[in-house]
């Protein structure tokens, strides 16, 4: 069952509820307090009645008419057979609780329980019985006259009363329904309304579920669902994010496998052919030398290969030691150490000591500036700057070559990612100098950053921390 139907079904209910409750209480508590009204009519008129009779008959009394029990019973059935019209009913009984007069129609059904309990000398009183279909307020009392005692009892219809109340809650029952019916509309459409962002939100984990990772909904509201919404969004956010980063990993594993596996194949492939060109043919000297040339270079390469290989393997494995350097020294004693020809190195450095790790910086700056002389710059000059910014210290590596394209920058850190390979293989590279650059950086908490424009140039440059 739907949720919508669920919460229609729920609040309909409550309200049915709550109305029955409250119209059957009014009902009732209208019903009581005219019925109590009724008795209070009633007593006094039976009351009253009896005062009639005592005062007729005490005024023929003193009119100086005798009066014998048998005498005064026969006044008594004179007297209510002329009132007969003015009553709805009485009955008179004797002292002995002996039925004298009747002159209600329906005394044959009204069987009193108790008739014994009901006639009482001290105490008036009242009950209610239904008759056939209608209802009677009875009342009784006790008095005595010219030295007769009887019991005085009166019938009135309350029948009214009972109509009344249930006239009341048929009208009552058709007014719900009616209600009911008109909160069942009204419901529906806001249960709709308040369910529809919960719909939305279904629909787009189902979406999600299908692989369509950028689903988003649009839900604007300050209530909990709004709160729901906006976490189902960071949720779906972080879980395209995550999706993409696995299919990145993915695709740069098939590229670092693909990579290592080109990168392994083309020297071997140069090795074994002039090996076996040198074992199984007789070469003049000029064809062995350049032979044993190429399989030296390629010999090499590989070891350059397994060297980076080895590098980044240790990298990822343990966490290293920065210490105190003095960037500036360090920096210059590095770039003496290479060798570029026809290439000028140029420095503008600002003293200053940071934490690094010296071997592994060094790593860093040597594969930067062999980068820089790769990308052939148009003056034939390197230019490596130092600036400190704050706490942190700014290390460039500028060059003017033929620059990154916009879509290559992002990935040229990936190992084994080359721009232009048949370029890079030419000059020597492996596809993984800036990756280990990279993850090197990243051990001294820091990242490399690369701005460049094809045929302008390119920067490179990373932060170290400063040790005040």
């Amino acid at each position: 069952m739907k949720f919508w139907i669920k919460l229609i079904l729920g609040i309909v209910t409550i309200i049915s509820i709550i109305l029955s409750v409250s119209r059957y209480i009014t009902v009732r508590q209208n019903f009581i307090n005219s019925l109590d009204n009724n008795v209070k009519q009633n007593a006094n008129k039976h009351r009253l009645e009896r005062y009639y009779l005592d005062s007729n008959i005490v005024s023929k009394i003193q009119q100086g008419e005798e009066f014998t029990e048998d005498h005064l019973y026969e006044y008594i059935k004179s007297l209510y057979s002329y009132m007969e019209n003015d009553l709805e009913g009485i009955e008179i009984y004797s002292e002995n609780k002996v039925k004298i007069i009747s002159s209600f129609d329906k005394s044959n059904k009204l069987k009193l329980d108790n008739i014994d309990d009901f006639l009482d000398k001290d105490v008036d009183k009242y009950i209610i019985k239904k008759v056939d279909n209608n209802n009677y307020m009875i009342f009784s009392s006790y008095c005595t006259i010219s030295n007769v005692s009887i019991y005085i009892v009166n019938m009135y219809d309350i029948t009214s009363i009972y109509e009344e109340r249930t006239r009341q809650l048929k009208d009552i029952m058709y007014a719900d329904i009616i209600i009911i019916i008109i909160a069942s509309v009204f419901v529906s459409i806001f249960s709709k309304i308040l369910t529809r962002p919960i719909e939305k939100l279904n629909e787009a984990s189902k979406k999600i579920a299908l692989g369509k990772f950028n689903e988003r909904v649009n839900i604007k509201s300050n209530d909990e669902i709004g709160e729901l919404a906006s976490s189902f969004n960071i949720m779906a956010e972080e879980i395209e994010n995550r999706i993409n980063s696995l299919n990145l990993s993915i695709k740069q594993k098939d590229d670092f496998i693909s990579g290592f596996s080109h990168e392994i194949k083309t020297p071997m492939t140069a090795i074994i052919g002039y090996s076996d060109l040198l074992r199984l043919k007789k070469c003049d000297d000029e064809t062995r030398i350049t032979a044993l040339n190429y399989i030296y270079s390629e010999s090499k390469r590989l070891e350059e290969l397994s060297y980076k290989l080895l590098s980044l393997m240790e990298l990822s494995k343990d966490k290293i030691e920065l210490k105190k350097l003095n960037i500036k020294s360090f920096i210059l004693k590095t770039c003496r150490r290479i060798i570029l020809e026809n290439i000028e190195i140029k420095v503008d450095l600002e003293d200053c000591i940071v934490k690094a790790d010296e071997s592994l910086l060094e790593v860093v700056i040597r594969n930067l500036i062999q980068n820089a002389k790769k990308a052939e710059p148009k003056d034939l000059c390197i230019y490596i700057t130092g600036k400190r910014r704050g706490n942190k210290y700014v290390i460039s590596i500028i060059d003017t070559g033929f620059g990154i394209p916009k879509e290559h920058i992002n990935r040229v850190t990936e190992d084994f990612y080359m721009v232009d390979k048949s370029r890079s293989r030419k000059n020597g590279g492996t596809g993984i100098g800036l990756s280990l650059c990279k993850k090197i950086l990243e051990l001294h908490g820091s990242k490399i950053n690369i701005e460049s424009e094809e045929n302008i140039g390119t920067k490179v440059y990373f932060e170290l921390e400063v040790i005040k």
